[in-house]
């Protein structure tokens, strides 16, 4: 059986996802995941839409696929939000 792996989030490394600090840097693996998890108060803004991440560390041709999925998205969105009220407008 193949060992899980991670990208650390500081040194974006590969490590085994079974340790909890990073083999090559050793900072704490997954420490964001951990505050969320302890934190449950915070909530997810349900107005908010869910849109893919670009990060600053990405090579520029994932940046660039990524920036047009996300327009892809945010025209979906809009979209579905049309259909939405053209359907609620209809029916009132």
């Amino acid at each position: 059986m193949k060992n899980h792996q991670i990208k650390c989030e500081h040194c974006f490394e590969w490590v085994s996802a079974k340790y909890e600090t990073c083999e090559n840097c050793g900072k704490t693996l997954r420490a964001k995941e951990k505050s969320e998890a302890l934190n449950p108060n915070k909530k997810r803004d349900p107005l908010k839409p869910d849109l893919i991440q670009i990060y600053e560390h990405d090579k520029p041709i994932i940046q660039v696929g990524k920036h047009i999925l996300r327009t892809g998205q945010i025209i979906l969105y809009a979209i579905i939000g049309f259909l939405v009220w053209i359907t609620t407008w209809a029916v009132g």
